[in-house]
């Protein structure tokens, strides 16, 4: 690889995520195709985590060298990443407890196949482009800290397809390499296989991006990255190395938008350098990086492309030549089911309503502080926030939760705590007789602070040592059916401190 060819990439692969991750940005989560041409470009200047997180891991990686493997990459998360949303704070508030990775990863992690990892692969990539296998092996260390399965599998798989265009140029050899090397039986490489399938039939463009639109838009969670990923391969390969086209293509399938745009954008830098991106959209990069406090503040960190640029071949130069003859073993899902958080603890009594009356049971409990003797073998144990309630779902029933919740919490002030309540169906929710929501949607929980669905997510101020009466009610019910309810903070992390326990 010709060493000016490589650092004309990596500023490609550079400037090419902040553009197209800026360009994608204003349409991040909408679930429907997005009417996008280059007359409606807005450009937003806001810090963006596809980016700012591997300058952290650029700073781990002057320290650490080859040495670098999640367990100091989860000591980076809790001492400089402070804050974080869906698996970022999952795999946080894991590792506070003392649930390392892989775990910290899978237990209670509803976001384990989310794009939060997929997102991070070009700095391996970068770093180690002449050995796929150590790219993928040192984003396989970065993703099992706060993503799972596929989760992991997906920044695996755009790490060792960057890396192989990085050396080759070739966009479509570089995708088929990493797809081959995917475990063929998990959702990430099915998927894909439809997005090559349908480019090797001869099926046009539109045709393939209606497929994709119909199959897999519709799911729940729009950071998941294994359709995410499809909407990025059929837009690489379908848009030719075109950037423009590219970029359009991909934004017009909604969802994850930012991330999207931000990881073809890179792709077709690092594959063809900054002659791929269109001389009339260069003016809309700023050499100066917009970047968090957290960022900002390591010693050193790159404030402009320039510095990246240059930092990130500094680091290549050091690293690529003392990487082992060996090759770094595939990716493996370590099974950890074992694992618990013990802070997600809950009891609750789930009750049927035509087995029962239920204003009756609550007034009894509300009166002695516990359930009633008779009811005692309806109370069910949950290890994990995301309560699945499958087994009791039936005839389209309506299920009712009730528990004391007790407040211990010391972290954040009363009126800062928020709550999220979400649930595969319909759902009421009360208080100490009071009311809180009345939501009768059929959709699938979002359990998240900052985009809950299937429920809500609002501040609601309980004082410290104070015990309610909690009563969840779930209309129509039907299998598979999950609920969950969860506390944080305004800056959507967990808390500690609000316990859901019911007792004879």
């Amino acid at each position: 690889m010709n060493f000016e060819d490589y650092i004309d990439k990596v500023r490609g692969c550079w400037v090419g995520k902040c553009l197209a991750g800026a360009i994608g940005m204003p349409f991040e989560g909408v679930p429907y195709q997005v009417a996008m041409d280059e007359e409606n470009i807005y450009i937003s200047e806001v810090p963006n985590d596809d980016l700012e997180l591997q300058l952290v891991w650029l700073d781990a990686l002057k320290q650490h060298g080859l040495k670098l493997n999640s367990t100091i990459l989860a000591d980076y998360w809790t001492n400089k990443i402070k804050h974080g949303c869906d698996e970022y704070s999952i795999a946080l508030h894991n590792l506070k407890h003392g649930v390392m990775p892989p775990a910290s990863g899978k237990v209670n992690n509803f976001f384990a196949d989310g794009m939060g990892a997929t997102i991070r692969s070009e700095i391996w990539a970068l770093c180690f482009p002449e050995r796929p296998d150590a790219a993928a092996y040192f984003a396989q260390q970065d993703a099992e800290v706060d993503h799972w399965g596929d989760g992991v599998r997906g920044e695996i798989f755009m790490a060792m397809a960057e890396a192989h265009a990085c050396v080759h140029s070739d966009i479509e050899k570089a995708l088929r390499f990493s797809w081959d090397a995917l475990d063929n039986e998990c959702r990430l490489y099915k998927t894909l296989g439809l997005v090559f399938a349908d480019y090797d039939s001869g099926v046009t463009a539109t045709e393939s991006a209606k497929r994709l639109m119909l199959n897999e838009q519709r799911t729940p969670n729009f950071t998941d990255c294994v359709m995410n990923l499809a909407f990025c391969v059929h837009s690489l390969l379908y848009g030719e190395g075109d950037f423009a086209r590219t970029i359009m293509s991909v934004i017009t399938f909604g969802r994850d938008t930012d991330c999207t745009a931000a990881s073809c954008g890179a792709f077709l830098g690092i594959a063809k350098g900054t002659a791929t991106i269109p001389d009339k959209w260069q003016h809309l990069v700023d050499n100066k990086l917009i970047l968090s406090d957290f960022v900002s503040c390591i010693p050193e960190v790159p404030l402009t492309i320039d510095a990246l640029v240059e930092q990130t071949v500094t680091i290549h130069e050091s690293l690529s030549a003392k990487l082992p003859n060996q090759k770094y073993p595939a990716y493996t899902p370590v099974v950890c089911n074992h694992v618990i958080n013990p802070a997600c603890h809950s009891k609750w009594l789930v009750l049927n309503d035509a087995d029962c009356n239920i204003q009756a049971v609550k007034n009894e409990i509300s009166a002695t502080g516990k359930c009633p003797a008779a009811l005692c073998h309806e109370i069910v144990e949950f290890d994990t926030w995301f309560m699945d309630l499958s087994r009791f779902a039936k005839n389209a029933c309506n299920l009712h939760l009730i528990s004391i919740l007790e407040v211990d919490n010391h972290d954040v002030p009363e009126d800062e705590i928020t709550i999220s309540a979400t649930a595969d169906v319909g759902m009421r929710l009360w208080m100490d007789g009071k009311k809180l929501i009345n939501h009768h949607s059929r959709q699938r929980m979002l359990p998240s602070f900052h985009r809950a669905e299937g429920g809500a997510a609002f501040l609601l101020p309980l004082k410290h040592g104070s015990r309610q009466l909690f009563h969840m009610e779930l209309f129509n019910c039907l299998p598979p059916l999950s609920a969950c309810i969860m506390f944080g903070n305004i800056k959507n992390d967990h808390l500690d401190g609000f316990k859901f326990d019911i007792s004879c």
